[in-house]
């Protein structure tokens, strides 16, 4: 079954996270297109986006972590169960991570495992200075999670879509989490001090 992934980018305890290929695109499409999923980016029923562009939007990425979608597979089944992203950093050493869940696996923590394993990625492989994500101000899930892995809120404001998208969009009320390279350091060195 590995085969049929993309390249493994990085593995949890429960999951296995992997680079985009075509083959996932009917995956992101049913996240993108899922009102329950893209009504707290903006997309109250969801993005307008066929298979076709998905397909397209995947091959015209680069084939590395910080440029294309990532999948996450349950372990051992090999389901996907969502997309996840991750960027390099900034001008500013801010680098930001995005995590989608099929609504079938809402409530179960993978997203905290996921952002989890993002965090630990970029502090390792990246020289970031905070990774930060900006859940909807609606979204307590994800706000939850933001702060599960060590997220401090610094920053609230409301994103509005360009003019010839605001016929499928709403403003996005949304909170700045970050959380920054110290912190994560001394988190670590709590976990690997204890007996």
């Amino acid at each position: 079954m590995e085969e049929a992934y993309g390249r493994l980018i990085i593995e949890t305890p429960r999951l296995s996270i992997h680079l985009a290929t075509v083959q996932d695109a009917p995956l992101v499409h049913a996240l993108w297109t899922d009102e329950r999923v893209m009504r707290n980016v903006g997309f109250p029923s969801g993005l307008p986006m066929s298979l076709e562009d998905i397909c397209d939007d995947i091959r015209g990425r680069a084939d590395n972590e910080f440029s294309q979608l990532l999948i996450v597979h349950v372990k051992p089944s090999g389901e996907a169960i969502g997309q996840c992203s991750m960027g390099l950093p900034d001008e500013q050493g801010i680098s930001e991570t995005d995590v989608k869940l099929l609504p079938t696996y809402w409530g179960r923590r993978f997203g905290v495992e996921i952002k989890r394993s993002l965090v630990d990625y970029l502090f390792m492989h990246t020289d970031c200075d905070a990774v930060q994500a900006t859940p909807n101000i609606s979204n307590p899930a994800s706000i939850k999670m933001q702060e599960a892995v060590g997220g401090v809120r610094v920053d609230e404001g409301v994103y509005e879509f360009p003019e010839a998208m605001r016929n499928f969009t709403t403003p996005v009320h949304y909170v700045t989490y970050r959380v920054y390279r110290q912190a994560w350091q001394q988190s670590r060195l709590n976990i690997e001090s204890k007996p």
